[in-house]
């Protein structure tokens, strides 16, 4: 069976979409891409966010998402 190709609902060549999505996914002080780790927690059942620059060591996000 083949994989799919991953479709997005989102126009990604439109400039301001790509833009988005770069600054998502790269830092910017150095425009590194950044590091990103997801742990999920069975007791609270949330998952932890955090995305930081390996370069620079710039923590750029921390977030807490809780399960339903």
């Amino acid at each position: 069976m083949e994989a799919k190709k991953l479709r997005y609902f989102e126009n990604i060549n439109h400039p301001v979409h790509s833009e988005f999505i770069k600054s998502q996914n790269h830092c910017v002080l150095c425009d590194t891409e950044l590091e990103i780790n997801h742990v999920a927690s069975d007791d609270s059942k949330t998952i932890k966010e955090e995305a930081f620059c390996p370069q620079c060591t710039l923590k750029t996000r921390n977030k807490i998402y809780l399960l339903n």
